[in-house]
Protein backbone atom coordinates (compact mmCIF):
# COMPACT_ATOMS: atom_id res chain seq x y z
CA UNK A 1 0.00 0.00 0.00
CA UNK A 2 1.40 3.26 -0.93
CA UNK A 3 2.21 5.84 1.78
CA UNK A 4 1.92 8.83 -0.38
CA UNK A 5 -0.41 11.55 0.78
CA UNK A 6 -3.60 12.36 -1.52
CA UNK A 7 -2.83 14.51 -4.56
CA UNK A 8 -5.67 15.97 -6.46
CA UNK A 9 -4.35 14.71 -9.42
CA UNK A 10 -4.97 11.25 -8.76
CA UNK A 11 -8.92 11.43 -7.90
CA UNK A 12 -11.58 10.17 -10.12
CA UNK A 13 -12.22 12.26 -13.44
CA UNK A 14 -15.74 13.68 -11.90
CA UNK A 15 -14.11 14.88 -9.10
CA UNK A 16 -11.24 17.01 -10.96
CA UNK A 17 -14.03 18.56 -13.15
CA UNK A 18 -16.45 19.35 -10.23
CA UNK A 19 -13.15 21.00 -7.98
CA UNK A 20 -12.51 22.62 -11.26
CA UNK A 21 -15.85 24.50 -12.25
CA UNK A 22 -16.12 25.63 -8.44
CA UNK A 23 -12.51 27.04 -8.45
CA UNK A 24 -12.90 28.86 -11.93
CA UNK A 25 -16.34 30.36 -9.64
CA UNK A 26 -14.35 31.39 -6.94
CA UNK A 27 -11.26 33.26 -9.23
CA UNK A 28 -14.45 34.76 -11.33
CA UNK A 29 -15.61 35.67 -7.52
CA UNK A 30 -12.88 37.69 -7.04
CA UNK A 31 -12.19 39.23 -10.25
CA UNK A 32 -15.91 40.87 -10.21
CA UNK A 33 -15.31 41.49 -6.25
CA UNK A 34 -12.66 44.00 -7.22
CA UNK A 35 -14.73 45.77 -10.17
CA UNK A 36 -17.40 45.37 -7.21
CA UNK A 37 -15.25 47.81 -4.87
CA UNK A 38 -14.53 50.28 -7.91
CA UNK A 39 -17.98 50.55 -8.76
CA UNK A 40 -19.14 51.29 -5.55
CA UNK A 41 -16.40 53.36 -4.03
CA UNK A 42 -15.36 55.52 -6.71
CA UNK A 43 -16.17 58.77 -7.47
CA UNK A 44 -16.93 60.13 -3.58
CA UNK A 45 -14.15 62.71 -3.92
CA UNK A 46 -16.42 63.70 -7.20
CA UNK A 47 -13.18 62.59 -9.30
CA UNK A 48 -12.97 60.64 -12.00
CA UNK A 49 -11.48 56.83 -10.82
CA UNK A 50 -11.09 54.70 -7.26
CA UNK A 51 -8.53 56.84 -5.65
CA UNK A 52 -7.21 56.06 -1.85
CA UNK A 53 -9.49 59.18 -1.02
CA UNK A 54 -12.43 57.72 -2.19
CA UNK A 55 -11.68 54.39 0.14
CA UNK A 56 -10.41 56.67 2.91
CA UNK A 57 -13.90 58.23 2.91
CA UNK A 58 -16.20 54.99 2.59
CA UNK A 59 -14.08 53.86 5.93
CA UNK A 60 -12.94 56.76 7.58
CA UNK A 61 -14.52 60.02 6.39
CA UNK A 62 -12.54 62.63 5.20
CA UNK A 63 -12.59 66.38 3.75
CA UNK A 64 -11.81 66.36 0.06
CA UNK A 65 -10.20 69.71 -0.94
CA UNK A 66 -11.69 70.93 -4.40
CA UNK A 67 -8.70 70.29 -6.82
CA UNK A 68 -8.85 73.80 -8.10
CA UNK A 69 -8.42 75.24 -4.25
CA UNK A 70 -5.92 73.26 -3.63
CA UNK A 71 -4.07 74.20 -6.44
CA UNK A 72 -4.19 77.86 -6.11
CA UNK A 73 -3.12 77.38 -2.58
CA UNK A 74 0.23 75.80 -3.76
CA UNK A 75 0.75 79.08 -5.84
CA UNK A 76 0.00 77.36 -9.18
CA UNK A 77 1.16 78.06 -11.06
CA UNK A 78 4.18 80.00 -9.62
CA UNK A 79 5.84 77.20 -8.26
CA UNK A 80 6.71 75.51 -11.87
CA UNK A 81 9.71 76.91 -13.54
CA UNK A 82 9.23 79.70 -15.81
CA UNK A 83 5.81 80.39 -14.79
CA UNK A 84 4.58 83.59 -13.31
CA UNK A 85 2.61 83.61 -10.13
CA UNK A 86 -1.14 84.74 -10.32
CA UNK A 87 -1.45 88.61 -9.04
CA UNK A 88 -2.48 88.93 -5.33
CA UNK A 89 -5.75 90.17 -5.81
CA UNK A 90 -6.63 87.45 -8.80
CA UNK A 91 -5.41 84.67 -6.66
CA UNK A 92 -7.50 86.25 -3.31
CA UNK A 93 -10.47 86.98 -5.61
CA UNK A 94 -10.79 83.38 -6.44
CA UNK A 95 -10.78 81.62 -3.52
CA UNK A 96 -12.60 84.37 -2.63
CA UNK A 97 -15.07 82.25 -5.20
CA UNK A 98 -13.85 79.02 -4.02
CA UNK A 99 -14.21 78.98 -0.25
CA UNK A 100 -17.58 80.57 -0.54
CA UNK A 101 -21.31 79.33 -0.88
CA UNK A 102 -21.20 76.06 -2.66
CA UNK A 103 -24.64 77.16 -3.81
CA UNK A 104 -22.58 80.30 -5.88
CA UNK A 105 -19.89 78.64 -7.34
CA UNK A 106 -21.75 77.91 -10.44
CA UNK A 107 -23.43 80.90 -10.91
CA UNK A 108 -20.94 83.02 -9.87
CA UNK A 109 -18.29 81.39 -12.61
CA UNK A 110 -19.29 84.10 -15.26
CA UNK A 111 -21.28 87.03 -13.19
CA UNK A 112 -20.41 89.85 -14.74
CA UNK A 113 -21.54 91.57 -11.44
CA UNK A 114 -18.08 90.88 -10.29
CA UNK A 115 -16.67 93.21 -12.61
CA UNK A 116 -12.87 92.36 -12.74
CA UNK A 117 -13.30 89.54 -10.43
CA UNK A 118 -15.27 87.23 -12.82
CA UNK A 119 -13.47 83.85 -11.92
CA UNK A 120 -14.20 82.58 -15.98
CA UNK A 121 -12.11 85.59 -17.19
CA UNK A 122 -9.47 85.44 -14.36
CA UNK A 123 -9.05 81.40 -15.33
CA UNK A 124 -9.33 82.09 -19.07
CA UNK A 125 -6.59 85.23 -18.77
CA UNK A 126 -4.25 83.05 -15.91
CA UNK A 127 -5.03 79.32 -16.67
CA UNK A 128 -6.75 78.37 -20.11
CA UNK A 129 -3.79 78.68 -22.29
CA UNK A 130 -1.86 75.66 -21.04
CA UNK A 131 -5.43 74.18 -19.39
CA UNK A 132 -7.03 73.68 -22.75
CA UNK A 133 -7.93 70.97 -25.14
CA UNK A 134 -6.04 73.17 -28.05
CA UNK A 135 -3.24 73.97 -26.26
CA UNK A 136 -0.02 73.15 -27.70
CA UNK A 137 1.06 69.65 -26.67
CA UNK A 138 4.48 70.92 -25.03
CA UNK A 139 2.46 73.12 -22.53
CA UNK A 140 -1.15 71.47 -22.33
CA UNK A 141 -2.09 70.48 -18.68
CA UNK A 142 -4.71 68.76 -17.29
CA UNK A 143 -7.56 68.90 -15.91
CA UNK A 144 -8.73 71.67 -18.94
CA UNK A 145 -10.49 74.64 -17.81
CA UNK A 146 -12.45 75.84 -20.45
CA UNK A 147 -16.13 75.25 -20.05
CA UNK A 148 -18.40 74.78 -17.00
CA UNK A 149 -18.68 71.22 -17.19
CA UNK A 150 -15.00 71.35 -17.04
CA UNK A 151 -15.35 73.56 -13.45
CA UNK A 152 -17.55 71.37 -11.88
CA UNK A 153 -15.44 68.65 -11.75
CA UNK A 154 -12.60 70.77 -9.92
CA UNK A 155 -14.30 73.19 -8.13
CA UNK A 156 -16.38 71.73 -5.37
CA UNK A 157 -15.01 70.59 -1.77
CA UNK A 158 -16.61 67.78 -0.66
CA UNK A 159 -16.91 66.02 3.33
CA UNK A 160 -17.48 62.48 2.57
CA UNK A 161 -19.04 60.31 5.56
CA UNK A 162 -18.06 57.30 6.12
CA UNK A 163 -20.26 53.96 5.69
CA UNK A 164 -23.29 53.70 8.28
CA UNK A 165 -22.24 51.48 11.31
CA UNK A 166 -25.46 48.89 10.50
CA UNK A 167 -24.11 48.64 7.19
CA UNK A 168 -20.30 47.85 8.04
CA UNK A 169 -21.76 45.37 10.91
CA UNK A 170 -23.85 43.34 7.71
CA UNK A 171 -20.65 43.94 5.53
CA UNK A 172 -18.41 42.47 8.02
CA UNK A 173 -20.61 39.37 9.11
CA UNK A 174 -20.97 38.58 5.66
CA UNK A 175 -17.34 38.87 4.48
CA UNK A 176 -16.02 37.08 7.65
CA UNK A 177 -18.11 34.11 7.12
CA UNK A 178 -18.38 33.53 3.65
CA UNK A 179 -14.18 34.82 2.87
CA UNK A 180 -12.80 32.88 5.85
CA UNK A 181 -14.59 29.54 4.76
CA UNK A 182 -13.71 30.17 0.92
CA UNK A 183 -10.00 30.67 2.22
CA UNK A 184 -10.62 27.19 4.40
CA UNK A 185 -11.32 25.16 1.41
CA UNK A 186 -8.75 26.44 -0.82
CA UNK A 187 -6.16 26.32 1.70
CA UNK A 188 -6.93 22.63 2.46
CA UNK A 189 -6.85 22.16 -1.70
CA UNK A 190 -3.05 23.74 -2.12
CA UNK A 191 -1.56 21.53 1.07
CA UNK A 192 -3.35 18.53 -1.50
CA UNK A 193 -0.55 19.96 -4.46
CA UNK A 194 2.81 18.91 -5.72
CA UNK A 195 4.18 22.11 -4.79
CA UNK A 196 6.99 22.73 -2.34
CA UNK A 197 6.20 23.82 1.73
CA UNK A 198 7.28 27.32 1.68
CA UNK A 199 5.17 28.31 -1.71
CA UNK A 200 2.22 26.50 -0.40
CA UNK A 201 2.96 27.83 3.17
CA UNK A 202 3.33 31.51 2.03
CA UNK A 203 -0.02 31.66 -0.10
CA UNK A 204 -2.23 29.91 2.86
CA UNK A 205 -0.63 33.10 5.26
CA UNK A 206 -0.93 35.57 2.73
CA UNK A 207 -4.32 34.65 2.42
CA UNK A 208 -5.82 34.43 5.73
CA UNK A 209 -3.37 36.87 7.20
CA UNK A 210 -4.71 38.99 4.32
CA UNK A 211 -8.03 38.70 5.26
CA UNK A 212 -7.77 38.67 9.08
CA UNK A 213 -5.88 42.25 8.82
CA UNK A 214 -8.23 43.58 5.85
CA UNK A 215 -11.32 42.89 7.94
CA UNK A 216 -10.02 44.06 10.85
CA UNK A 217 -8.58 47.48 9.44
CA UNK A 218 -12.47 48.19 8.58
CA UNK A 219 -13.22 48.56 12.36
CA UNK A 220 -9.56 50.30 12.93
CA UNK A 221 -9.76 53.03 10.44
CA UNK A 222 -13.17 54.35 11.60
CA UNK A 223 -10.98 55.69 14.52
CA UNK A 224 -7.63 56.73 12.63
CA UNK A 225 -7.19 56.92 8.82
CA UNK A 226 -3.76 55.47 9.21
CA UNK A 227 -5.18 52.26 9.00
CA UNK A 228 -7.14 52.84 5.47
CA UNK A 229 -3.51 51.54 4.18
CA UNK A 230 -4.00 48.65 6.08
CA UNK A 231 -7.12 47.42 4.36
CA UNK A 232 -5.62 47.87 0.41
CA UNK A 233 -2.28 45.82 2.02
CA UNK A 234 -4.47 43.18 3.40
CA UNK A 235 -7.41 42.97 0.73
CA UNK A 236 -4.25 43.08 -2.13
CA UNK A 237 -2.79 40.04 -0.10
CA UNK A 238 -5.66 38.13 0.56
CA UNK A 239 -7.10 38.33 -3.25
CA UNK A 240 -3.36 37.59 -4.67
CA UNK A 241 -2.58 34.67 -2.86
CA UNK A 242 -6.26 33.42 -3.32
CA UNK A 243 -6.30 34.04 -6.70
CA UNK A 244 -2.58 32.14 -7.21
CA UNK A 245 -3.88 29.31 -5.15
CA UNK A 246 -6.75 28.96 -7.52
CA UNK A 247 -4.34 28.49 -10.29
CA UNK A 248 -2.29 26.29 -8.62
CA UNK A 249 -4.59 23.87 -7.81
CA UNK A 250 -6.36 24.00 -11.32
CA UNK A 251 -2.45 22.80 -12.49
CA UNK A 252 -2.44 20.34 -10.31
CA UNK A 253 -5.67 19.06 -11.33
CA UNK A 254 -4.74 18.73 -14.99
CA UNK A 255 -1.02 19.17 -15.47
CA UNK A 256 1.44 15.97 -15.25
CA UNK A 257 3.95 16.06 -13.01
CA UNK A 258 7.18 15.89 -14.74
CA UNK A 259 8.46 14.17 -11.59
CA UNK A 260 6.13 11.32 -11.62
CA UNK A 261 7.82 7.73 -12.32
CA UNK A 262 6.06 6.34 -15.08
CA UNK A 263 3.70 3.34 -13.46
CA UNK A 264 5.37 -0.20 -14.67
CA UNK A 265 3.16 -2.27 -17.40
Amino acid sequence: MSNLPLRLRHLPLAARLSLSFLIVVVLGGYLVSGLHMSEHHQNRDGREGLSMTDIEGAYHGVNSEAPLLLALNADHPGELDGQEPLEDWAKKALLQWLEGDADKIVPNWDNLDLGDEVPADLLDASCVGCHSRTADAELRAEPPLEYLDDIRAVAFSREISPSDIKLLIASTHAHSLGLATITLLLVGLIFATRFGPRLKGGLALAASGGLLFDLAAWWLARESASFVFLIVLGGLAHAGAMVLIGLLVLCELWCSDPKAKPQAS
